[in-house]
């Protein structure tokens, strides 16, 4: 549809959920699973090789040759991470993630550049301005398409952002609860109440299966912990009441990866392996090959916080405002949406610092 919904309001600034991290936990986790013993040849031919191909997952028009190396040149990933809660059926899903991963093996370093999923954007070969994370939707429900999701969600980061994507990462998070199971669990040390009063009560039992919309009230309790999968999961995605705001959730995220490292030491990943792969089977999918995953596990496990670097092309202060809350009436859908509109005037110039893309597709365009 072409007709443009036109701006109705400028809303009140308000915290933007952050789920990146999320979704992150699980890619890098599995990176760090596979760094983790594809440093031991003998191990790698027999356990590993046959059992992490399903996770590759060329989609043609989108990869540019493989590569034996990933050294000597800067790679941005597309990072698309789905929580599928029972509203929608996989490969139709909302990317409530949507992240280009920028590192540069030269200088050693990763630039994590998260875009929100309500920034309201073109979607080519859809038509119309619809939030972001409908791209990979409504491309996927066309032809029933997971191929054609990963496409147009490219697509739309190139021709809306100005930024080339090299490969992409689709991770969902339903099979993150299942690897912490078959690894034992996770201890970490709760250090304040976390409450919960409109949790989605989509998974564990007692769930409300009939009902994808229900809610239910989560309460962890402070001090020291073995939280199972379902636990953990609950305690990551949880973004409601923290004490300590969003800082807070990034901080519990931050300390599920660091428990879950814990785990994935080699006689834990050998003596689990099939249960691990099966665990995640349908959860994750990229067009990096074999031989790239490799590399990026290993560089992955030589960085330090330091030389990694986050941002979020949203809301924000002075020239860190990248975007401004409104709301829209869409004609796609006949109802107002709360959006954000991309500043592209403060955005040209960090796509620009981080990518060194000089006058790839005009830069930033959301028209």
């Amino acid at each position: 549809m072409d007709d443009k919904p036109t701006i109705t309001k400028k809303v009140q600034r308000k915290r933007v959920p952050n789920p990146t991290r999320t979704a992150l936990i699980i890619f890098l986790g599995l990176l760090v699973l596979m760094g983790g013993i594809f440093t031991c040849g003998y191990i790698y031919q027999k356990n590993v090789q046959g059992p992490v191909s399903q996770f590759i997952h060329p989609v043609s028009d989108t990869t540019g040759g493989s590569y034996d190396t990933i050294d000597g040149r800067s790679w941005n990933l597309l990072l698309l991470g789905s929580d599928n809660d029972g509203k929608y059926n996989f490969p139709a899903l909302l990317t409530q993630v949507m992240m280009v991963v920028h590192v540069d093996t030269s200088n050693k370093t990763v630039s994590l550049v998260s875009i929100p999923r309500d920034s309201w954007v073109s979607i080519p070969q859809i038509g119309g301005m619809h939030k972001i994370d409908q791209a990979f939707f409504l491309s996927a429900t066309q032809h029933n398409s997971f191929d054609d999701g990963v496409r147009i969600a490219r697509l739309t980061i190139e021709q809306d952002y100005g930024i080339p994507i090299d490969r992409y990462g689709w991770v969902g998070l339903s099979g993150f609860a299942k690897v912490i199971d078959t690894l034992g669990g996770v201890d970490i040390d709760i250090t304040h109440p976390l409450t919960d009063d409109t949790y989605p009560n989509d998974t564990g039992k007692g769930s409300a299966s009939n009902n994808p919309y229900a809610y239910k009230r989560l309460y962890i309790a402070p001090g020291p912990q073995h939280l199972s999968g379902l636990q953990a999961l609950e305690y990551v995605r949880s973004r409601h009441s923290d004490l300590v705001g969003d800082i807070g959730r990034t901080q519990r995220q931050q300390q599920i990866l660091g428990a879950l490292k814990q785990r994935l030491n080699i006689s834990s990943v050998l003596t689990q392996l099939p249960n691990i792969m099966k665990d995640l089977k349908g959860q994750a999918y990229t067009d990096l090959s074999e031989q790239e995953l490799i590399a990026f596990a290993n560089f992955g496990r030589t960085l330090d916080n330091g030389s990694i670097k986050r941002i979020t092309l949203g809301p924000g202060n002075g020239s860190m405002n990248f975007g401004d809350y409104a709301s829209v009436f869409d004609p796609t859908t006949n109802s107002n949406q709360d959006v954000i509109i991309p500043n592209c005037k403060n955005i040209q110039p960090v796509i620009s610092t981080i990518f060194q893309t000089g006058i790839f597709s005009g830069g930033c365009n959301v028209t």
